[in-house]
């Protein structure tokens, strides 16, 4: 399904009400709407009940019972698709119909009480009644890790499981086991799809079975929401066949393990898709997306025969190649057909992080990616060092251009710039007047003095994020990577695009060498890359087990630091290839650095800490331990200072000699970038709140 047909709603808190941003394939679009949210939620026993009901009386008992539905469906629909924005649908889902494409609905909620309504029910009278039966309804959950694409090599290797402690209600599973297994007999008996059972019903089972790996994880059985813990969970029986709860989080961890790696998880569990107002990631299915690309879950009570209909609906149009929105779609109308005034069709949702909703593509065989285990990949090199065929290598620095410190020297940079977008990677430029950040679909460059856009460039459709920005270190050069898995190098002086490389991945990570002749990215596809951006040509690849999230040039370019999702950071010879130190986590490696005297190396994760190494002996130094996730470092211009952010809005200055802190400064969301100003004087950190706050340091006696 082609993002070009998404009609994508953005919500998100404002003052005087809830943000509306949409954007569509006939243009984008804002509002700021009045819509009690509290009110509304107050209503979700009453429409739980409703639903449940309808699916349980006899047919025709179900009218009024869907009023209330109905009710909270048009008041839904009338706060998003006011004037302008109802215009917008009306011709995006004319031109789609047009192309022959179904238009897509994708609501991005970062507003966690508007991400616990049922917005299923969205529903017109005037426009054929309930959205969800027209149109795909896809929840895109905004998490900043890269995703794995959905699509697999055949055979599609399904994992089921059945969890049914004996305390309560048993479902029809066999029912459910039986008819999922004739939805996909065809597939089976032609080697295209292998659908496995855990044998038994046990966390450790389940845990045994995932080992093995799986595509698509099928869970059937019980779920629930802990409203003291705010997360939602899912029941095992334990040795005994008594009730073993798992919340959320814990359910992603023991899924991470697979390999290969669950594209979908299917849930067909009472309550997993239900989430407190309180946290955007409290629902069973909204935190898994931290580790699949899509979920399907259930966010009211569902009867055996709904659960039963619903997953052989969902497997057959699997099998029919549809993608895994069109098949929810298609599940939805399956239960609405059986019993046209049951309300049990609103019940599923589907959580999708993966602007490409299809699973596989049996009729387009695809090349097989380079085995996991193949660490480096070594390509003939061209000389690093002094002339290559002749020909002078390009100055870092043109006599022309003033020194960085220089020209920085009077830039006092404004305190705050909102950018009206996440920051999700940012850079300094060498002369500290100007700064670029990278957001959703935009690169753009600010003055710092005036707060201002001097350039802007938009890419791709509404899921393109720029993931990475850098500078050369003569200023001359931008280079920019994007979930469109291209790496961009943009000339200063024209502003126009100079070379693009494309590879097999997002691109999470840029970083020239001091000369501005090679480039290093990482990427998605489970390597770094250096280029020779004289030729446009690849001269290493350097294989990981899993995405690189960040790569840096030692100062004299001879070694390349890594940042690998396996929980490691490497360090590499430039030169040969060779792995010469491995730095370890307990969880993602997020960001990396090389002080600028070359004497330290800095690596942050998600396990919340900053590690520092000395380089000439790859010996640790200190930690510092954090309260979340550390998601950016930077080193200061002098070596003496590093800084971290952190996914709970703090940034820090720390000495970095003792880890001694300095500075602390708090945002009001995850901080993704910071930056210091080639002076030193100042810090610029940015993230989700959309600003790029700049801090002026103290003095020290470093």
């Amino acid at each position: 399904m082609s993002a070009d047909f998404d009609f994508v709603v953005e919500m998100s808190e404002a003052p005087g009400g809830y943000s509306i941003e949409v954007t569509s394939p006939c243009g984008e679009d804002c509002a700021t709407v009045d819509l009690d949210a509290h009110e509304l939620l107050s209503r979700l026993p009453t429409l739980e009940a409703a639903v449940l009901g309808s699916a349980a009386r006899s047919r025709g008992a179900g009218s009024e019972l869907e009023m209330p539905v109905r009710q909270v469906g048009g008041i839904l629909f009338n706060a998003i698709f006011q004037n302008a924005i109802k215009a917008l649908y009306l011709s995006s889902r004319q031109k789609a119909k047009d192309r022959d494409q179904r238009l897509r609905i994708v609501l991005r909620v970062r507003s966690p009480e508007l991400a616990a309504l049922p917005w299923e029910f969205l529903h017109d009278p005037k426009l054929g009644g309930y959205l969800c039966l027209h149109h795909p309804i896809i929840r895109y959950v905004e998490v900043l890790e890269p995703v794995s694409p959905l699509r697999v090599e055949p055979p599609l290797r399904i994992l089921g499981m059945v969890a049914l402690p004996g305390s309560l209600s048993a479902l029809d599973a066999e029912d459910e086991q039986k008819s999922l297994t004739a939805a996909l007999r065809p597939l089976i008996d032609e080697g295209t799809v292998q659908l496995d059972w855990v044998p038994g019903q046990t966390k450790e089972h389940f845990f045994q079975a995932l080992l093995g790996g799986c595509h698509v994880l099928h869970f059937i059985g019980h779920g629930r929401f802990d409203d003291r813990r705010r997360q939602g969970m899912i029941l095992f029986a334990d040795e005994q066949g008594r009730e073993d709860p798992l919340h959320a989080e814990a359910l992603g961890s023991l899924i991470s393990v697979a390999e290969p790696s669950p594209r979908l998880v299917v849930l067909n569990s009472c309550e997993t898709g239900t989430s407190n107002t309180q946290e955007l990631f409290s629902s069973t299915a909204a935190e898994l997306e931290h580790t699949v690309p899509a979920v399907v879950a259930m966010q009211f009570p569902v009867t055996d025969k709904g659960a039963v209909l619903f997953s052989r609906s969902l497997y057959l149009a699997l099998a029919a190649n549809r993608p895994v929105d069109e098949a929810v779609r298609t599940g939805r109308i399956a239960l609405r057909a059986e019993k046209d005034d049951s309300l049990e069709c609103f019940t599923p949702v589907l959580y999708q992080r993966s602007s490409d909703a299809r699973l596989f593509d049996f009729t387009h065989p695809r090349k097989k990616p380079p085995p996991p285990e193949a660490i480096v990949e070594e390509i003939t090199l061209p000389p690093r060092k002094g002339n290559q065929g002749g020909e002078p290598p390009e100055q870092s620095t043109p006599p022309t251009t003033p020194s960085p410190k220089a020209a920085s020297a009077h830039i006092a940079p404004r305190p705050e710039i909102d950018t009206d977008r996440w920051v999700v990677s940012m850079a300094v430029h060498p002369q500290g007047r100007l700064l670029a950040t990278g957001a959703r679909k935009a690169v753009r460059i600010w003055d710092v003095t005036t707060g201002q856009v001097t350039w802007d460039r938009r890419f791709g459709g509404w899921s393109t994020m720029v993931n990475a920005t850098a500078f050369s270190a003569d200023g001359r050069k931008l280079a920019t990577g994007s979930t469109e898995n291209v790496a961009r190098i943009w000339d200063m002086a024209t502003k126009h695009l100079s070379l693009e490389l494309t590879h097999g991945h997002f691109v999470n990570a840029v970083d020239f060498d001091a000369t501005a002749r090679y480039l290093a990215t990482g990427s998605a596809d489970a390597a770094a890359h250096i280029w020779d951006l004289s030729t446009g040509t690849q001269v290493l690849a350097l294989r990981h087990t899993r995405a690189v999230r960040d790569v840096k040039f030692s100062p004299d370019g001879e070694l390349l630091l890594t940042a690998c999702e396996d929980g490691s950071a490497y360090v590499w010879d430039t030169d040969t290839g060779e792995q010469k130190v491995r730095i370890p986590h307990e969880d993602l490696v997020l960001r990396v650095a090389f002080s600028p005297d070359g004497r330290r190396i800095a690596t942050c994760s998600e396990d919340c800490t900053l590690q520092i190494w000395e380089t000439e002996t790859s010996s640790p130094l200190f930690c510092i331990e954090h309260r979340s996730g550390v998601r950016a470092l930077a080193f200061s211009p002098d070596s003496s200072l590093i800084a971290t952010g952190s996914a709970d809005g703090a940034v820090c200055v720390w000495l970095a000699d003792t880890g001694e802190s300095l500075l602390q400064v708090k945002h009001k969301r995850s901080v993704n970038a910071v930056a210091f100003y080639p002076d030193g004087q100042y810090l610029a950190s940015a993230g989700e709140d959309k600003l790029v706050r700049s801090t002026r340091l103290p003095e020290t006696n470093t």
